[in-house]
This record gives structure tokens, sequence and C-alpha cells, in this order.
């Protein structure tokens, strides 16, 4: 039997390289071999960087006395793991950990002690595939009249999608000829919401139109969408001569400005309106956009209407995105020219990246506008799109008052609809969500009923407890190890250390729970890229961003605003560091009843504005059903307070 490796040379050997914060040993047909981990490889030193260099995936992917083979180009070796560390002090190594045991330094030796390992108790498998029985308040609110419209309110994991899904499916049941909707802000929360439409029996075969399903008797017809692609094909369907491009690249003052309800204070100009000679050439809703959002003066008129929420600059950036919509793109002005000489090298479009990024592009904000001209009689449609008996607006509070409104011009006169939404959740500011009383006033239907939905079923109560304490600014973490172990919070002292517990506890759980869908919800999509990368050296995760969930045990990396309505059984929320989630600005006060918030404040939560990086940090927490660790690789977020 060999000899275990010899702690204290492990130790010396990192010491004697400033930059080293680990440490592999292994055992090849040459002997033994030990190599340094750090931000940079170092030849001279032994030291290969932990994130790009092959050898370093054997670290993360390989525990003590496990062989491994890796191939480098025409090259393979072989070998096995004899130790591998993760070093702890700066300077001096104070403390070498593997994942499974520490070793620290002590008078006369270096003891051993096992790891706490974050890990959730050991549950029964989750049966994903099974409808839930609705409570009786859950199924007071399904049970309605059918000339009712319903806000469902309440805090994450309540319930209230599902109540919209029941009550949707229990309309289309009881009518024939049945149209209805259901709009949702992600393609992620899209794809849950079939499979559990598909599980009630009112899923919409692909291909089927509104017009297509009419003649189908009592057969219902449910469509889902995600909201802005929807509300942007609606607008060129009903106003043909828009671009068929949309915009990907406009200013955030831009979208906040188009999105403020105080634009309706302009779109009276154009009722008799006709465009100047030389706009002829643009389609009738495409000259009116020209002349309200190109237009100083107009929107001087609308920063006056918001009475301070828009900032100055959003004058001249509104002004120059537009100029830029009404240029000719470069693949338009040289269609002549053989498609396949129309793409850069790098397989983008010529104007990407440059001034003419968004020529000949629109806006999604701004098929809302179009829709409320249309409705002062200031545009014609030219053929109106479909109209649906029952809409469901998920997520509502991230809806615009002009897009609310908008919605509201699909519906058949007498028709109804449910908004779900929780205003802890209200993530976009620029969305300027003023409370339910005013989503139902955009709405324009008849009765309404307002329900509160009070009993949490997806999170755990450690769990619901602490995002209840991130939206009301008081959260503080729990010791390691936590007195409950559905929430862990961990603090490691570099990036590296970071990714190396990550890998170690993660592989960890999946081989012991492989049932399991785990979430590693990034801040960014950057930043989820960088994490996809770090994890990817000893896991293999699903980088998803663009709303490709599969709903299936595994990790997938991803985002705070891609995992809005999901829920996973385990969350994991790295890098939860002053960088990532600052501390609030200063106007991110009190909100004053009746008024208009500022740009920079929150929605208001129990009296206080919630910032919006804290509403992220509270979505991101509240997708977990039994377990959620929180970690950082160096100080903790203001937005939370370490353990004493």
């Amino acid at each position: 039997m060999t000899e275990p490796p010899d702690i204290a040379a492990i130790a010396a050997a990192i010491e004697a390289v400033p930059a080293a914060q680990g440490a592999l040993v292994v055992e090849t047909a040459r002997g033994e071999r030990t190599y340094l981990l750090g931000p940079r490889t170092d030849i001279g030193a032994a030291m290969v960087d932990w994130r790009t260099a092959p050898l370093a995936e054997v670290f993360f992917r390989h525990g003590p006395g496990e062989r491994y083979e890796l191939e480098a180009g025409a090259r393979t070796t072989e070998g096995v793991v004899r130790a591998r560390y993760v070093a702890h002090g700066r300077g001096r190594v104070e403390a070498l950990d593997d994942g499974t045991e520490v070793v620290r330094r002590a008078d006369g030796g270096w003891p051993r002690e096992p790891v706490r390992r974050p890990q959730p108790v050991v549950s029964p498998p989750r049966a994903h595939a099974a409808l839930p029985v609705l409570d009786p308040e859950q199924q007071r609110a399904v049970d309605l009249p059918a000339d009712t419209s319903l806000v469902v309110d309440g805090e994450a994991g309540v319930g209230k999608t599902l109540v919209a899904l029941y009550r949707i499916a229990a309309l289309a049941r009881a009518r024939s000829g049945f149209r209805g909707l259901i709009l949702v802000p992600t393609e992620g929360l899209r794809r849950l919401c079939r499979l559990l439409a598909d599980r009630l029996g009112i899923g919409k075969p692909d291909g089927v139109s509104p017009a297509g399903s009419a003649g189908r008797g009592a057969a219902p017809w449910v469509e889902i969408a995600v909201l802005d692609p929807w509300l942007v094909a609606r607008a060129r369907e009903a106003f043909p001569g828009l671009p068929t491009r949309t915009s990907r690249s406009a200013h955030a003052q831009v979208i906040g400005l188009k999105r403020h309800p105080a634009v309706r204070a302009v779109l009276g100009d154009f009722l008799g309106w006709t465009p100047p000679r030389d706009d002829e050439r643009h389609s009738r809703g495409r000259a009116r956009l020209l002349h309200l959002f190109g237009d100083r003066d107009r929107l001087q008129r609308v920063l006056d209407a918001a009475g301070g929420a828009l900032p100055d600059r959003a004058i001249p950036l509104t002004m120059a995105h537009t100029r830029a919509q009404f240029e000719t793109s470069t693949e338009r002005a040289h269609r002549h020219v053989d498609a396949d000489r129309l793409v850069a090298i790098d397989g983008r479009r010529l104007d990407a990246g440059t001034p003419m990024e968004d020529a000949n592009s629109f806006d999604a904000e701004d098929a809302p506008v179009l829709f409320e001209l249309a409705r002062r009689g200031a545009l014609q449609m030219k053929v109106p799109p479909p109209r649906y008996h029952h809409i469901v607006i998920d997520e509502a509070q991230l809806r615009s008052p002009l897009e609310l409104a908008a919605i509201g011009d699909a519906l058949v006169p007498g028709g109804t609809v449910t908004l779900a939404g929780d205003h802890r959740q209200a993530t976009d500011e620029s969305a300027w969500f003023a409370g339910w009383g005013a989503a139902r006033a955009e709405l324009r239907c008849g009765r309404w009923v307002e329900t509160t939905l009070a009993v949490t079923y997806r999170s755990v109560p450690a769990i619901g407890e602490l995002a209840r304490a991130i939206a009301a600014g008081r959260a503080r973490l729990p010791a390691e190890p936590p007195a409950d172990p559905a929430v862990w919070a961990s603090a490691y002292g570099s990036p590296f250390a970071q990714a190396a517990a990550l890998c170690w506890h993660l592989d960890a759980l999946v081989t012991r729970d492989g049932g399991r869908q785990i979430a590693v919800i990034a801040r960014t999509p950057e930043h989820a890229r960088r994490l996809h990368a770090e994890l990817s050296r000893g896991l293999d995760p699903v980088l998803v961003l663009d709303g490709d969930f599969r709903f299936e045990p595994g990790i997938v990396v991803t985002t705070a605003a891609a995992v809005a309505g999901l829920e996973f059984d385990a969350v994991v929320i790295p890098d939860l560091t002053p960088g990532f989630y600052p501390a609030p600005p200063a106007s991110a006060g009190v909100l004053v009843s009746g008024t208009a918030p500022p740009a920079s404040a929150g929605v208001l939560v129990s009296g206080t504005a919630m910032p919006e990086l804290a509403r992220a940090l509270y979505v991101a927490a509240t997708r977990a059903r039994d377990w959620l660790w929180l970690t950082t690789p160096d100080a903790w977020s203001p937005l939370v307070a370490p353990a004493p």
C-alpha cells in the first residue's frame, strides 16, 4: 500500500509559488508528480491554469484513488490521482481541503477532520409528471363564474400559474368553440405551461391557427405564447409594412420611455394627421412611429407628462435609435448581391456591432403604441387579428400599461382575463407596474375578483423565510453548518475554491440523488457562461439562456431572468458578492401611495421599495423546492447579512 502524500511538503510547494491556490498529486508510469493550480500556467513552477489547462480537469473530476485518462492533442496520458487539495490561507497555508476531508495546520502535525458537505437531506423521489390537487382556496378561484376576470396574487410558490391554467381549462371545457390564450414572459415558462396544459387536455396542436380552429365544434383551443413576440407578430399582421427584423440593441432608457404610459400624452397629435410628402415611402404605422419617437418636442412632452420618472438623456438616445431604425440596412441596400456575400467572416450580419445595427428594424415596445393609436382612431388596422374568450397573463407584474391595454384589445366582447403575479417579483423597472387596480383598468374588463393565495407549496419553510427576509431587506444567512439543512451559505477564499466546492459537492449530490433537478442561477448571461465553463471542468451541466429547459434530472446553468415562474428541486446561487449584487441606490426608499416611483426605485413591498437586484435574488431563491445553496468567493453581498 502506497504511503499517503506528505501534507507538509504539499503545503510548502504551494507556499513557494505565491499565485498557487491548490495542488494535484498524481501517480503515472514515470512516478509521482505534483502540479500546482492557479490563475495562469507557469511551466517553471509546474503550475497550470485551473480554468483552461486540460490537466486541471483531472483535479475537478477525479478523486483520490481514481484512474484518469487525458487526451491532449495526439498524446494520451493516464495515471491515478493520489491527492487533490484546495489551499486556504493567504501566503501561509492554514488548511488543505479535498472535498471530503480537511487537514489543518497545527502544532505537531496536520490533523484531519471530515468536511461538512453542503447537501440536502435524503428525500423520496418526486413525481414531477403528476398534476397537484388544488386546495379549497385555489379551487374557489378556479370555479368563479365565466363572466368574471381574476387577479391571483401571492408570493412565489403559492400556485398562481397552476390556478390560472386550471381556470382556463375549466372555461375551455365549458364552452363550445372556445379560444384561449396564455401569455408568459419567457420561453422556459412557455414550455412548462405547455407540459401542464397538455396534461389538462387543453394543448393546441402545432400549426393550428385561431381561424383554423373555429370549426372544431366543442374542441377547446388554447394558445401558449411568449408575450413580446406574440405582440410583435400581432402588430405585423394588423399593420402591414413593418420591418421583419426586431431591434435587439435598444438602450434601457429608450425601452423605459417607450413603455411609459406618458407616451399617451402626445398620441392625440396623430388624429387626422398626414405624414409629410417625403415620408410617404413608409407605411402608415412606421410614419407615425418616426414622427413620434424622432421628434424632440413630442419626446419632451412625454418627459413632462412622466413627472420626472424619465431622465432627460432618454430624448437624445431615443431620437438616435429611431434615426438608425429608419436607415437602410447594408443587406437591403445590396440585395442585388449574392446572399452569401452579405455575411461577415464571423457569420453575423454586416451591420452587427456597428451604428447601423438597428437599421430597418422595429422595437417590440412599438407594437403596443400602434394598437393604442388604432384604439384612438389615429391608425387603421388592415387585418384585425384574432380575438380570444379568455386570456391568462402570467407574471403580469412585468407588463407595462400600454402592453396590458393592447392585450385587452385581443378579447372578444365580454371576454375575461386572469392576471397572475407577485409584486415581489417585479424585476423589470421599465414595466412601470402601478398595482393591480391600474392593471385591471388597462384591460377594460367588466367584473373582477381579486384573491391572494397564502399557502406556499413550492419551497420548504426555511427557504421561504429567507426569501421573505430578502424581500423585506433584512436577510441574515445561516451559520455553517446550518440548523436547517435546507439552506446553506458557504464563503470561499477565491473563485477557484468556490468552483472546486461546487463541482465536488454537486457531483456527490447527483451521484446520491440522480433524479434531482438542480439549477445554478447566475446574475447575467455573461456570468452564466463563465459559471458554465468553470463547472464544466468537473461536471456536465447544461447552459440554458434561451428558455430551452427540458425539466429533466441534472444540472442547468441559467439566469434569474430566465427562470421566472419555474421551479427546481435544488437551487445554487454562486458569486453572491457585492460585484454582482451591490447595495441598493440611496433613492430606493419608501414609496408614497399615489405617486409615480422614480426610475431607480423598486416596487412597493410592505411599504418600502425593493431594489431590482434584491428582487432578482428573491426570484432566484424562490425557485428552490427543498434545498438552496448560496456561495461567495469573496465578501457577501450587502443584500444579505452573514451569520455572526
